[in-house]
């Protein structure tokens, strides 16, 4: 025991010798980032260790992306970055700190890599399935980059279902569907969270949701009739009136409808910023 510990402390000398080496040059060049080798390689080469691995890749794509000059062109260093990621998560999937890190860094970049992004975070629901911030990110990136909502709204009611999964992502992705067009699936789920809920407040909210989307039930069983009748689609929502709708269901202040064939979708309006003083 006692010889071992000055051979520890040297070679944690020499180790921490090379790293100031290694970040002293880094510094000084044009960081650039070359591609990982191939997950398979790397789990063959490294056995048992293929953990620590992972775990070393995401430590040098950490490094890597501390050290990125402000204003230097993301999609540079991107596609190196994205390899990095995979394979962290391919060697290491029960590291959570690779899926936190790749949310942050890949899916604002564009769609291509929000999508890419997506694909990491897939391993990481296989390797936690119990884990809910995984696909709630997943869900965040079709909603928001990718603009799929159907997605979205089957990403977030898996992560609401979730241990400690929070209810308003539950409720998110029955706007979602709305949004994408299956309103039917959007009344169940909030005809569903209003006859569980307790707090008075919140379930109003639900009964004007739950009004509104009646309402484009309304108009979606309209545009039914006519298309059984016609053999195609109304092109617009006023040519539903008089013959099929007496007028166009009003679904505001929340919601506004949109047509667009073959679907119709109840989409959320922004509220507008109120301006400071």
């Amino acid at each position: 025991m006692s010889a071992r510990l000055p051979l520890f402390f040297l070679l944690l000398f020499l180790y921490g010798a090379l790293f100031s080496l290694q970040e002293g040059r880094f510094s000084e060049s044009s960081q650039q980032l070359s591609p990982p080798l191939p997950p398979v390689i790397q789990k063959i080469a490294l056995g048992y260790l293929h953990q620590l691995g992972g775990e070393m890749l995401f430590i040098k794509a950490s490094v890597f992306y501390g050290g990125v000059k402000p204003g230097r062109d993301p999609l540079e260093y991107a596609d190196p970055l994205a390899h990095y990621f995979t394979a962290a998560a391919t060697l290491h999937p029960q590291f959570i700190d690779t899926y936190f890190l790749c949310q942050a860094i890949l899916p604002y970049i564009n769609k291509d890599y929000a999508r890419y992004a997506n694909s990491v975070l897939a391993q990481g629901m296989a390797a936690l399935p119990d884990n809910f911030v995984l696909p709630f990110f997943a869900g965040f990136n079709d909603m928001y980059y990718l603009g799929e909502p159907l997605e979205a709204a089957r990403l977030f009611h898996l992560a609401a279902a979730k241990p400690n999964g929070p209810p308003i992502l539950e409720h998110l992705a029955n706007l979602l569907s709305a949004e994408g067009g299956d309103i039917y699936a959007a009344l169940i789920g909030l005809r569903g969270m209003y006859a569980s809920e307790k707090d008075e407040q919140v379930k109003k909210r639900y009964a004007r949701e739950i009004t509104a989307f009646e309402r484009a039930v309304t108009a979606l069983e309209a545009i039914r009739r006519y298309e059984a009748r016609k053999g195609a689609p109304p092109a617009a929502l006023a040519d539903l009136v008089p013959d099929y709708l007496p007028a166009i269901p009003d679904v505001g202040p929340i919601f506004r409808l949109e047509w667009k064939p073959p679907h119709l979708e109840v989409v959320r309006v922004a509220k507008k910023a109120t301006p400071r003083r």
